[in-house]
C-alpha cells in the first residue's frame, strides 16, 4: 500500500461513522416513567375519577327515639311524651335519603341533602298528657303524626389531598323543620304545633383507601346555637366501607347517627324536641 498513514486515517474515520448511530440513540433513548413504563406507552385508565359532580343515593334502616313537649305557654310546661311509647308511633322504618354534591376545583365541595320523615298512629293513651292547651285522659283514643324535615347545605375545603387519602373541613346549615298533629275525635280535640331551627355545624369528613377497590370514609358534624329564642343542637355521625366498581361509580355499607335537640323559649310555639334516628346504611354514589 502506497499510503500506510492514509489507510490508517481512513479506517478510523470509518469505524468513528459505524458507532456514531449507537451513540446517539443511546443517548436518546426515552427514560422510564415512574411506573416503570417509558413515555411512548399508553397511560392506565385513572383508578378515580376527576369528579366534578356527585349523585348519592341512600337507604338507611332506621331506628328513632322521640322526646316531645309542648307547652301551654312559657310558665307552664305540659307533658314529655316518648312519641313511640306514649303515641304509638313506628320506632324504625326505611328511609330513602339523598345528596348531590359540586366540586369546583380540586379542594372545594359544596353539598345539598335532605330527608323527610312521615309517621302516623292510632292509640289509646295510658298516662295524662297535657299537649300545649289540651289535656288528654287515660283510654281516650289519640291519633297523632309527628314530620321532620332536614334540608342541609355544606361547603367543605379539602386542605389534605393525596392519591390515597384524603381530609377535608366543612362548615354547614341544617334547617329542622318539626310538625306534631294530635287528635281525639270523640271530643273534637285537634292540636298542630310546627317549629323551625336552623342550625350551623362544623365537621371532618375522609377517605383512606385500604385495598385498590376498597375505602373507608367517615364524617362527623356537630355545633349547638342559640339562634333568638331558640336553643339547637345537631350531631351528624357516618362511617362507611365502599367498593368502587370502577372510576365513576362507587357502592357502601356504613352505619349513620342523627341526633336533633331543639329548645323553643319562644312565645309563640314554646316547647321541646329531642329526636335521634340512627341504623345500618346503604348507598350508591354516580359521578362524572
Amino acid at each position: 500500500m502506497s499510503n500506510p498513514s492514509a489507510f490508517l486515517s481512513a479506517l478510523a474515520l470509518a469505524a468513528a461513522c459505524s458507532m456514531a448511530p449507537m451513540v446517539s440513540c443511546a443517548a436518546d433513548s426515552p427514560s422510564p416513567r415512574a411506573d416503570g413504563l417509558p413515555d411512548w406507552a399508553p397511560q392506565p385508565k385513572p383508578r378515580v375519577a376527576e369528579e366534578l359532580f356527585r349523585v348519592e343515593v341512600q337507604l338507611l334502616g332506621a331506628s328513632y327515639d322521640t322526646q316531645l313537649r309542648i307547652d301551654p305557654s312559657l310558665q307552664t310546661r305540659g307533658t314529655l311524651i316518648d312519641a313511640e311509647d306514649d303515641l304509638g308511633l313506628d320506632d324504625s322504618e326505611l328511609l330513602p335519603m339523598a345528596e348531590i354534591t359540586l366540586l369546583p376545583g380540586e379542594r372545594h365541595l359544596i353539598r345539598l341533602s335532605g330527608l323527610t320523615t312521615h309517621r302516623s298512629a292510632q292509640t289509646q293513651v295510658e298516662r295524662r298528657i297535657e299537649f300545649e292547651d289540651e289535656v288528654y285522659l287515660i283510654g281516650e283514643r289519640v291519633d297523632s303524626e309527628l314530620d321532620l324535615t332536614l334540608v342541609g347545605l355544606t361547603y367543605g375545603f379539602r386542605f389534605i389531598q393525596r392519591e390515597r387519602a384524603e381530609l377535608t373541613g366543612t362548615f354547614g346549615v341544617q334547617v329542622a323543620q318539626v310538625d306534631a298533629n294530635s287528635v281525639v275525635r270523640s271530643r273534637v280535640v285537634r292540636e298542630e304545633e310546627s317549629g323551625v331551627a336552623p342550625l350551623p355545624l362544623l365537621g371532618l369528613e375522609g377517605r383512606i383507601d385500604l385495598f385498590s377497590r376498597w375505602s373507608f370514609e367517615g364524617r362527623a358534624q356537630y355545633l349547638t346555637a342559640e339562634v333568638e329564642e331558640v336553643d339547637g343542637e345537631m350531631l351528624d355521625l357516618r362511617a362507611a366501607f365502599t367498593w368502587r366498581l370502577n372510576p365513576h361509580l362507587v357502592f357502601g355499607v356504613g352505619y349513620r347517627r342523627l341526633e336533633i335537640e331543639v329548645d323553643s323559649r319562644d312565645e309563640g310555639t314554646p316547647g321541646f324536641a329531642d329526636i335521634s334516628i340512627d341504623g345500618p346504611l346503604l348507598f350508591m354514589r354516580a359521578s362524572i
